[in-house]
């Protein structure tokens, strides 16, 4: 999916906001439909009829929010109404409704799966609240009894002082009386132990799944349960910091970028030409680390007013980052919450992690600044969010080496670029590597001008623009999003080729994937 598209006038029209994906995809298919019609909100609102469908025709206000996703699937009739007023084409539109139908067909679905999901974590949650309860109410039962113990306990002492003096018989009979209520003190101990453990599991599930009380449960009885003390809140603490960065970047597709966006900053390509990991010095490598941490901070927001690097959810947190074997562990964050961060440039992965860092878990030996190294049993308690995930791949290190000598062979920056888009096609093409390429400070302008130079042999240059991304969609190709771009070579398509897919109207015209023996045909402007 594309982030700010522009609009007519140049600003951003804003992202969707509907209830899952598929919604939003129609929200950005209606958006292209409209552009390519040039036709605004405010007159589609006018030429619409005052019936749409089976619902009158929405307030100008409300038909914003509905094309940007505001329960855009229970608009049916408005979203074929718009189709209709957007493509005058009879095979397009066909086309266009076929596709929206599966959108919203899609979108119903999708909003039912997760309701269904919602209903089922609620019966769960339900169910772990009312022995989480039941749990509290043991919990203050065993503590009565231990109480009532203790009290029996000294109750036996004093009585056994006041008679030290008494004949043999009593004073064992007494000392049995005591070793009798030390069992019973020590049988409700275990159990109250015991009751513990049982809360403290029940309290993780409750916090993985995020939940709070259930409808029509009493509040004294939950903020009863929530008042238990927890034996290991620095467990709890884990699993906050675990949750939240999961909920931040679930697919590790943010932290992706952050990798490729410090491994870009290192290589500084636009001014040395560089696109290798090795072609960095050792000092450089030994500064991706600190690089890391500084965009992790900017890109999730972490508040860094705490004690430690950062502090995620209100719990303060270590930042470290190693491309070695091991992390450093400094003084200040032995025993805290500890953020993983690894990098391996040789195999091409990264993994993210949480641990504890206590006293079991690091190295006896220190550094003079009382630094430590995580132990190989530290290593096995890394509870993992992300292990082993791809870093993303510049594509001048996928090219072959008579493509890449090809590219560079070229004397100024533009036939550079051009060359890049000739010989990497079907491939995103970031600002970055154009940087790279053309050596030159606008690198975005010299792809806009290698579209209109590559027209010629017939290969089409896409950015992340106007009606681009879906352009790029229905060609099969990867969609590119703000600062990146794909070359692709188009040849005329036959009336049986528009039917098979992969195939693209532009300005009249039907294109298609070229193969490699057609003849390359001039492409139209669009």
């Amino acid at each position: 999916m594309s982030t700010s598209p522009r609009g007519r006038n140049g600003r951003p029209p804003g992202l969707p906001y509907g209830e899952n994906d598929a919604e939003n995809l129609l929200v950005l298919l209606l958006r292209g439909l409209r552009e390519a019609a040039g036709l605004s909100v405010k007159q589609m609102h006018i030429e619409l009829p005052d019936m749409v469908g089976d619902k009158p025709k929405p307030a100008l206000s409300t038909l914003h929010k509905v094309l940007r996703g505001a329960d855009l699937k229970n608009y049916k009739g408005l979203v074929k109404a718009h189709i209709t007023l957007c493509v005058a084409d009879p095979v397009e539109a066909a086309k266009a409704h076929t596709r929206a139908q599966a959108l919203l067909k899609k979108a119903w679905q999708q909003a039912q799966a997760e309701s269904e999901q919602r209903k089922d974590e609620d019966k769960d949650c339900t169910a772990h609240l009312a022995k989480l309860v039941h749990l509290h109410e043991r919990l203050l039962e065993t503590q009565a009894a231990l109480d009532f113990a203790l009290q029996a306990k000294d109750q036996a002492e004093a009585k056994l002082d006041a008679h030290s003096s008494s004949r043999e018989e009593e004073i064992a009979e007494l000392r049995r009386g005591l070793l009798a209520v030390t069992g019973e003190r020590d049988a409700a101990l275990r159990s109250v132990q015991e009751a513990m453990q049982r809360i403290i599991a029940l309290e993780r599930r409750l916090a993985a799944a995020g939940t709070h009380p259930a409808p029509g449960r009493k509040a004294e009885n939950w903020q009863g349960a929530e008042s238990i003390p927890s034996a290991t809140h620095g467990v709890d603490e884990l699993a906050v910091v675990r949750e939240e960065l999961l909920c931040l970047d679930p697919s590790g597709r943010r932290m992706t970028a952050v990798l490729e966006q410090a491994t870009e900053r290192l290589l500084d390509g636009e001014l040395t030409g560089r696109f290798r990991w090795e072609e960095l010095t050792k000092s450089e490598k030994a500064m991706v680390g600190q690089l890391v941490e500084n965009l992790m901070r900017h890109d999730f927001r972490f508040d860094t007013s705490g004690p430690l690097d950062v502090r995620i959810a209100g719990v303060d947190a270590e930042l470290s980052v190693t491309s070695g074997s091991t992390w450093i562990i400094p003084r200040e964050a032995q025993g805290r919450v500890c953020v993983l961060v690894r990098l391996n440039h040789r195999r091409g992965l990264w993994s993210l992690g949480v641990v504890r860092a206590t006293e079991e878990l690091l190295v006896a030996s220190a550094n003079k600044d009382g630094k430590r190294n995580l132990s190989r049993a530290g290593h096995e308690a890394i509870e993992w969010i992300h292990k082993d995930s791809r870093l993303p791949v510049n594509v001048l290190n996928r090219l072959p080496a008579a493509d890449l000598q090809a590219i560079l062979a070229q004397a100024s920056g533009q036939g550079r670029v051009n060359e890049l888009f000739r010989v990497a096609q079907r491939q995103s093409v970031t600002l970055p590597v154009l940087a790279t390429v053309a050596r030159q400070r606008d690198a975005g302008k010299r792809a806009r001008d290698a579209r209109r130079i590559l027209t010629a042999e017939g290969i089409l240059v896409l950015s992340h623009r106007n009606s681009e991304p879906e352009i790029a969609r229905a060609l099969g190709l990867p969609v590119p999003d703000k600062g990146t771009w794909v070359s692709v070579r188009l040849a005329p398509a036959t009336e049986e080729e528009r039917g098979s897919g992969r195939s693209v109207l532009l300005t009249g015209t039907w294109w298609r994937l070229a193969k490699p023996d057609d003849v390359a045909s001039p492409l139209p402007t669009h």
